[in-house]
């Protein structure tokens, strides 16, 4: 079972940046998986995941400027704990823009992402 897992996972690699935007035809630039087998550019360190990453609550501020809010993912200033729950769970054009702050409920576990994986 685990080599027929790991033989899935790794065909997924070279497409993950198709599954990870809105429109399958163009991939997330830059690349997600480039290659090289490293994994420095990904998670916050990478802008599209970052921001998919980024606790909704703080998403206001990648709409004000993305790359001080980056930073600010990067050098803990904008805390991820267990509480900060992840932009990707709410739909929108870009991640958590659908999020309504009165009512965290509505539209969670809605994301694209989510509901692309889930069915492959």
């Amino acid at each position: 079972i685990s080599a027929t897992r790991s033989d899935d996972t790794s065909r997924l690699k070279s497409q993950i940046g198709h599954y990870a935007t809105l429109d399958c035809r163009s991939p997330i630039m830059p690349a997600i998986y480039d290659g090289t087998g490293s994994r420095t550019h990904l998670g916050i360190n990478h802008p599209i995941l970052a921001q998919f990453l980024c606790p909704v609550r703080e998403l206001k501020a990648f709409s004000e400027d993305a790359d001080k809010a980056q930073k600010k993912l990067q050098n803990g200033k904008i805390r991820m704990t267990a509480s900060a729950l992840p932009a990707f769970l709410w739909p929108g054009d870009l991640p958590g823009k659908d999020y309504d702050d009165n009512n965290m409920f509505e539209g969670m576990f809605e994301g694209h992402l989510l509901e692309r994986v889930c069915v492959f």
